[in-house]
């Protein structure tokens, strides 16, 4: 089984790779410093982007990520690569956000979670923890699309 702190770096190492792949400049913000994990340049255009990375192990259904309060939070300049990492021979999924996709969506996601008691009739009580869960047609949209992240910056 693989710990959060693997899985979490084994993605940001995926989307260095696959940027690198695709002939961007990419390199690693320090651990847990900021909201960025990831800074890339497009060589030609000098455009550069912040990027937030999530990963999860969720393979073979749809996908969620743990994300935090902080996530809420608008960027213009930050964008989120939510990796999907499979089996050992099987390459991840890349779905490429904009944190203006993400922030609104958490935010309302969490006040409907907190409007609805548990099943015993209790209020939930608020925490920072959220769960980005997009729909199968929303990951599909948002699949592999890294040119987007460079033309919009």
């Amino acid at each position: 089984m693989t710990s959060n702190k693997n899985l979490g770096n084994a993605g940001e190492f995926y989307v260095l790779a696959q940027l690198a792949q695709l002939g961007y400049i990419a390199g690693k913000t320090d651990d847990g410093q900021t909201l960025i994990d990831v800074i890339a340049t497009d060589e030609e255009t000098l455009k550069t982007v912040n990027i937030q990375v999530k990963a999860t192990g969720d393979y073979g259904k749809i996908p969620s990520w743990i994300m935090s309060k902080k996530n809420e939070q608008v960027h213009q300049t930050l964008w989120y690569v939510l990796v999907q990492i499979g089996g050992e021979s099987e390459m991840p999924n890349f779905y490429i956000y904009h944190s203006s996709e993400i922030g609104p969506w958490l935010k309302n996601d969490h006040s409907y979670w907190l409007s609805v008691p548990k099943k015993n009739g209790e209020p939930r009580k608020d925490t920072d923890m959220r769960r980005f869960r997009p729909t199968a047609e929303e990951l599909e949209k948002h699949k592999g699309n890294w040119e987007k992240m460079f033309e919009e910056a």
